[in-house]
């Protein structure tokens, strides 16, 4: 259904990791990019429930984000970022000290951000 564009949205009622698990699979089977099938978990349901501020990464949304890494194909959530502000983060040892002050503060810089990166980086 959803390589034949028949699918708008995929959600789950009671178990939270389902979206994540599934938008993966699509993209690991070849059945959609990753990009097209992230749109049917975050921007395509945010915006048919007119939740406009959030949904894409784009400059004036809510900044919600998740850093997710994948190993042997299953999705792992490494970081969560709420409205800009990071709230959950595993393996905090991969990052700098200072990513993880700068990230916290209302008005982190783009350098410091950026920083987050070193939470994918393999071999770390």
């Amino acid at each position: 259904m959803i390589a034949r564009g028949l699918c708008s949205i995929l959600a789950s009622d009671y178990y939270y990791p389902a979206p994540l698990l599934a938008a993966f699979r699509l993209a690991a089977d070849g059945v959609t990019t990753i990009e097209k099938a992230w749109a049917l978990v975050s921007e395509i349901p945010a915006a048919a429930v007119g939740l406009t501020d959030r949904g894409v990464i784009a400059a004036r949304r809510r900044a919600d984000l998740i850093l997710v890494e994948a190993t042997r194909g299953r999705p792992h959530v490494v970081a969560t970022i709420v409205a800009g502000r990071l709230v959950y983060l595993t393996e905090a040892g991969r990052l700098p000290a200072r990513t993880l002050t700068a990230a916290n503060s209302v008005g982190a810089d783009h350098d410091d951000w950026s920083a987050l990166r070193h939470l994918l980086r393999p071999g770390r």
